[in-house]
């Protein structure tokens, strides 16, 4: 008779892990997440609606910016309110600080604005009015109200 071989023993062909410290199995506790353990969770997807938005609002941005540029590159001349003071002060001989004027001056022919002299105590109305504009610059007629 032939004798038989004893069975193979718990876990074969690998022999059994011993217990790890504190008797948790199989060698301690569980590795931590991307160092050899688990694979990583898979990437959350992200949504494409800020980048969707970005590049409306940047659009818009560009828009804008380029009006702005075509205006002040053909738009009309615009003499601002201390530049039409200082004028008047000049051809009345008095400060540009007893002069005021409330807004600028828009650079078409009829446009007109009304500043405020001050002389020896006594103010006066001044209509400022565009009499002419040839290119860049924009003539003006100053008269006493």
């Amino acid at each position: 008779m032939s004798q038989q071989a004893p069975p193979p023993p718990a876990g074969f062909p690998y022999p059994p892990m011993p217990q790890g410290p504190a008797g948790m199995p199989y060698g301690g506790p569980l590795p931590a997440p991307g160092y050899g353990g688990y694979p990583p969770p898979p990437p959350v997807r992200k949504s494409k609606a800020p980048k969707i938005i970005g590049i409306v609002v940047g659009s818009l941005v560009a828009i804008v910016v380029a009006l702005f540029a075509l205006v002040m590159v053909f738009g009309n001349p615009v003499v601002t309110a201390d530049q039409v003071e200082q004028q008047i002060a000049q051809q009345y001989g008095v400060a540009p600080t007893a002069v005021s004027c409330p807004s600028s001056l828009e650079g078409e022919v009829g446009a007109q604005i009304t500043c405020t002299g001050t002389d020896a105590g006594q103010t006066t109305s001044l209509l400022v009015q565009v009499t002419s504009v040839e290119g860049d610059t924009v003539n003006f007629s100053i008269t006493p109200q």
